[in-house]
């Protein structure tokens, strides 16, 4: 049986107080690991940038992890992707001039298969170009609950804002993304 993520912080923490910081990571870490690459991978063209943003959201995970408190039916989800995805943002914005272009590798990892048609190659890149001119409030919810599947309330606990706020904030996001698609399909 999988314990659940108050289970799981409360095990870990125990074992910070044990001097076992290591063997409180690893569980939490494989349990997350992939989502944390995931959200990382959707706010960098390559993969290379993608991992340097989810090692370093790994270790500020790690050093949180003594000191993160959860409501009693707390989301550690919520917390991991809320620290992955102001990591990104935080290596963006470090970033001098923030570039928009597409690699190869980004558009085939967005598609289904192979397969896929030149238009749809060309409408995904459309959608990722569309999705990283958002402002980043938008861009945020957006990517955390279309892309990573996280629930209204687990966005709430994640942003430390309300689900109204957390459905507003995500009813913008989609009507800018699709103006913003409209305006650069007939542009």
């Amino acid at each position: 049986m999988r314990a659940t993520d108050a289970e799981l912080l409360a095990t870990a923490q125990n074992e910070i107080k044990l001097g076992r910081e290591l063997a409180a990571f690893e569980e939490i870490l494989h349990r997350y690991e992939r989502l944390v690459y995931h959200i990382a991978r959707r706010y960098f063209q390559n993969a290379e940038d993608a991992m340097d943003a989810s090692q370093e959201a790994a270790i500020k995970i790690y050093n949180g992890l003594p000191r993160v408190t959860l409501a009693k039916d707390g989301n550690l989800k919520a917390w991991i992707c809320t620290i992955t995805a102001r990591t990104c943002l935080d290596a963006l914005r470090k970033r001098r001039p923030p570039t928009t272009e597409l690699t190869e590798e980004a558009i085939a990892t967005t598609l289904p298969s192979a397969e896929e048609s030149a238009e749809a190659n060309e409408r995904v890149q459309e959608i990722l170009a569309a999705i990283k001119k958002l402002p980043e409030d938008y861009r945020m919810v957006l990517i955390l609950r279309d892309m990573q599947g996280l629930s209204y309330e687990e966005l709430g606990i994640a942003l430390g804002i309300t689900v109204g706020t957390v459905k507003s904030r995500l009813s913008r996001a989609r009507t800018g993304l699709k103006k913003l698609i409209d305006s650069e399909s007939y542009t």
